[in-house]
C-alpha cells in the first residue's frame, strides 16, 4: 500500500487556515441568524481569498481547505461549499 503524507508548505497552510476559521470567521458564524444568509462570513471568506481559491485550486487544495475550515467552523466551510456549487456551473460555461 502507497504511503501518502503532505508537504511542510500544505501542514503549514492548513493550520493557518484553522487558525483564521477560529479566530476570524467562527465569531462572525456565531453572529448570523439560523435560515439566513451569513453576509459578513461570505464577506471574510472572499476577503481572505477563499472564494477565489474555488477555481483556482487543484482537488488535494480544495479538500485541505474544507477539512481545515470545517474542523474550527463548519459554517465557514458550509458557506464556501455552497459558493462552489452554486458558482462553478456558471463559472464553467
Amino acid at each position: 500500500m502507497p504511503a501518502f503524507s503532505l508537504g511542510p508548505d500544505r501542514i503549514a497552510w492548513c493550520a493557518e487556515l484553522r487558525a483564521l476559521a477560529a479566530g476570524r470567521l467562527r465569531p462572525l458564524a456565531e453572529k448570523g441568524e439560523p435560515g439566513r444568509v451569513n453576509r459578513p462570513l461570505l464577506a471574510e471568506l472572499g476577503h481572505l481569498g477563499l472564494l477565489e481559491r474555488l477555481f483556482t485550486s487543484g482537488a488535494l487544495d480544495l479538500c485541505l481547505m474544507r477539512e481545515s475550515l470545517a474542523r474550527s467552523c463548519t459554517e465557514a466551510e458550509t458557506a464556501l461549499a455552497l459558493q462552489g456549487l452554486g458558482a462553478h456551473p456558471v463559472h464553467a460555461h
